[in-house]
Protein backbone atom coordinates (compact mmCIF):
# COMPACT_ATOMS: atom_id res chain seq x y z
CA UNK A 1 0.00 0.00 0.00
CA UNK A 2 2.84 2.37 0.67
CA UNK A 3 4.63 1.75 -2.71
CA UNK A 4 1.26 2.48 -4.23
CA UNK A 5 0.91 5.52 -2.79
CA UNK A 6 4.20 7.14 -3.44
CA UNK A 7 3.26 6.24 -6.72
CA UNK A 8 -0.09 8.58 -7.02
CA UNK A 9 1.92 11.26 -4.80
CA UNK A 10 4.89 11.30 -7.76
CA UNK A 11 2.32 11.35 -10.84
CA UNK A 12 0.08 13.69 -9.12
CA UNK A 13 3.58 16.00 -8.43
CA UNK A 14 4.96 15.32 -12.37
CA UNK A 15 1.21 16.46 -13.37
CA UNK A 16 0.97 19.72 -11.33
CA UNK A 17 4.35 20.28 -12.29
CA UNK A 18 3.82 20.06 -16.10
CA UNK A 19 0.87 22.61 -15.50
CA UNK A 20 2.98 25.10 -13.82
CA UNK A 21 5.60 24.74 -16.95
CA UNK A 22 2.82 24.69 -19.39
CA UNK A 23 1.46 27.93 -17.53
CA UNK A 24 5.21 29.52 -17.64
CA UNK A 25 5.47 28.71 -21.29
CA UNK A 26 2.10 30.62 -22.28
CA UNK A 27 2.85 33.73 -19.96
CA UNK A 28 6.16 34.13 -21.36
CA UNK A 29 4.68 33.76 -25.32
CA UNK A 30 2.06 36.66 -24.20
CA UNK A 31 5.17 38.36 -22.98
CA UNK A 32 6.61 38.21 -26.08
CA UNK A 33 3.69 39.69 -28.34
CA UNK A 34 2.59 42.42 -25.40
CA UNK A 35 6.59 44.05 -26.16
CA UNK A 36 6.22 43.23 -30.35
CA UNK A 37 2.53 44.75 -30.34
CA UNK A 38 3.75 47.86 -27.78
CA UNK A 39 6.65 48.08 -29.83
CA UNK A 40 4.41 48.80 -32.59
CA UNK A 41 2.15 51.11 -31.03
CA UNK A 42 4.80 53.21 -29.79
CA UNK A 43 6.53 53.03 -33.35
CA UNK A 44 3.05 53.96 -34.96
CA UNK A 45 2.45 57.12 -32.49
CA UNK A 46 5.82 58.53 -33.17
CA UNK A 47 5.00 58.40 -37.15
CA UNK A 48 1.38 60.23 -36.17
CA UNK A 49 3.67 62.80 -34.46
CA UNK A 50 6.27 62.94 -37.23
CA UNK A 51 3.60 63.26 -40.21
CA UNK A 52 1.74 65.68 -37.98
CA UNK A 53 5.09 68.11 -38.07
CA UNK A 54 5.66 67.15 -41.54
CA UNK A 55 2.44 68.81 -42.76
CA UNK A 56 2.61 71.66 -40.81
CA UNK A 57 6.18 72.50 -42.47
CA UNK A 58 4.55 71.66 -45.83
CA UNK A 59 2.00 74.31 -44.91
CA UNK A 60 4.23 76.65 -43.76
CA UNK A 61 6.65 76.30 -46.88
CA UNK A 62 3.58 76.39 -49.69
CA UNK A 63 3.15 79.47 -51.15
CA UNK A 64 -0.36 79.72 -52.20
CA UNK A 65 -1.33 81.56 -55.58
CA UNK A 66 -3.61 81.36 -58.74
CA UNK A 67 -1.06 78.93 -60.02
CA UNK A 68 -0.02 77.07 -57.20
CA UNK A 69 -3.48 76.16 -55.38
CA UNK A 70 -3.32 74.12 -52.20
CA UNK A 71 -2.10 71.30 -51.07
CA UNK A 72 -5.36 68.70 -50.23
CA UNK A 73 -3.43 65.25 -49.52
CA UNK A 74 0.20 63.99 -48.32
CA UNK A 75 0.85 60.18 -48.31
CA UNK A 76 4.42 59.58 -46.04
CA UNK A 77 5.45 55.74 -46.03
CA UNK A 78 7.78 55.16 -43.50
CA UNK A 79 11.97 53.71 -43.95
CA UNK A 80 10.64 50.18 -43.08
CA UNK A 81 7.61 49.96 -45.05
CA UNK A 82 5.65 49.14 -41.83
CA UNK A 83 2.83 52.11 -41.75
CA UNK A 84 1.21 54.52 -44.33
CA UNK A 85 0.37 58.06 -43.02
CA UNK A 86 -1.93 59.80 -44.88
CA UNK A 87 -2.55 63.76 -44.52
CA UNK A 88 -5.71 65.04 -45.59
CA UNK A 89 -5.70 69.15 -45.46
CA UNK A 90 -9.77 71.26 -44.87
CA UNK A 91 -8.91 74.98 -45.11
CA UNK A 92 -11.33 77.38 -44.01
CA UNK A 93 -11.18 80.74 -45.57
CA UNK A 94 -13.28 84.25 -45.73
CA UNK A 95 -13.93 83.38 -49.69
CA UNK A 96 -13.93 80.19 -50.49
CA UNK A 97 -16.52 80.13 -52.90
CA UNK A 98 -15.67 84.09 -53.96
CA UNK A 99 -12.68 83.14 -55.66
CA UNK A 100 -13.01 80.31 -57.38
CA UNK A 101 -9.39 80.60 -59.55
CA UNK A 102 -7.93 80.26 -56.00
CA UNK A 103 -9.61 77.94 -54.25
CA UNK A 104 -11.10 75.53 -57.29
CA UNK A 105 -10.29 71.98 -56.17
CA UNK A 106 -9.36 72.63 -52.46
CA UNK A 107 -11.21 71.71 -49.88
CA UNK A 108 -12.46 74.64 -47.94
CA UNK A 109 -15.17 75.61 -46.09
CA UNK A 110 -15.99 79.77 -46.21
CA UNK A 111 -16.44 81.66 -42.28
CA UNK A 112 -17.37 84.88 -41.45
CA UNK A 113 -14.47 85.68 -39.19
CA UNK A 114 -11.38 87.09 -40.60
CA UNK A 115 -9.16 86.46 -37.27
CA UNK A 116 -9.34 82.53 -38.10
CA UNK A 117 -9.55 83.46 -42.15
CA UNK A 118 -6.63 80.72 -43.91
CA UNK A 119 -6.94 78.04 -40.81
CA UNK A 120 -6.32 74.76 -42.14
CA UNK A 121 -8.03 71.25 -40.43
CA UNK A 122 -4.92 69.01 -40.77
CA UNK A 123 -6.33 65.31 -40.76
CA UNK A 124 -3.54 63.16 -40.26
CA UNK A 125 -4.34 58.71 -40.17
CA UNK A 126 -1.39 56.28 -40.15
CA UNK A 127 -2.47 52.54 -40.66
CA UNK A 128 -0.40 49.45 -40.35
CA UNK A 129 0.62 47.55 -43.67
CA UNK A 130 1.26 44.34 -41.20
CA UNK A 131 -1.88 42.52 -40.89
CA UNK A 132 -0.58 40.61 -38.23
CA UNK A 133 -0.78 44.41 -36.09
CA UNK A 134 -3.97 46.40 -37.20
CA UNK A 135 -3.05 49.44 -35.83
CA UNK A 136 -4.64 52.68 -37.06
CA UNK A 137 -3.78 55.73 -35.38
CA UNK A 138 -5.64 59.16 -36.03
CA UNK A 139 -4.48 62.81 -35.23
CA UNK A 140 -6.93 66.26 -35.81
CA UNK A 141 -4.87 69.34 -35.78
CA UNK A 142 -6.17 72.93 -36.34
CA UNK A 143 -3.19 75.08 -37.94
CA UNK A 144 -4.31 78.90 -37.52
CA UNK A 145 -1.94 81.23 -39.97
Amino acid sequence: MKKAFSMIITIVFIVVMSIIGIMILKFSSASTTHTARSFMDTKAELMLKSATEYAILALQGHEFNSTNKCINNIHLTDSDNMFDANITFHYFVTDCTSNPTLWSGCKCSDIQTGDTNGSVLVYVTVTSKNPNFNIRKVRFTLQNP
